[in-house]
């Protein structure tokens, strides 16, 4: 595979990687945001406390892997996670 295509097939994943990076965090902002408009009261503080600690995991291993994509995603996955768990423990 020549350099170019290489570099070209590097830029589309990508484009995949932050346009997934995108939905993900909308789909999580429109959860906690939920949680705060309509209380903690159907949320799981074990699910939301079990995400924190896989999202912290994840994080640490795409540190380790230097994929901004992935680095990005499990910050926001991870503050999202801690925020609804202050939320749950709060309401």
């Amino acid at each position: 595979m020549s350099q170019d295509r290489r570099r070209e097939d590097d830029v589309r994943v990508q484009a995949v990687g932050w346009a997934a990076c995108l939905f993900l965090a909308t789909s999580l902002g429109y959860a906690f945001m939920g949680s705060l408009v309509n209380g903690p009261e159907d949320l799981d503080p074990y699910f939301f406390s079990g995400q924190a600690v896989a999202s912290f995991l994840f994080l640490i291993y795409s540190v380790k892997l230097r994929n901004r994509v992935f680095i990005v995603a499990n910050v926001i996955a991870l503050l999202n996670a801690v925020g609804t768990v202050v939320v749950i423990l709060v309401g």
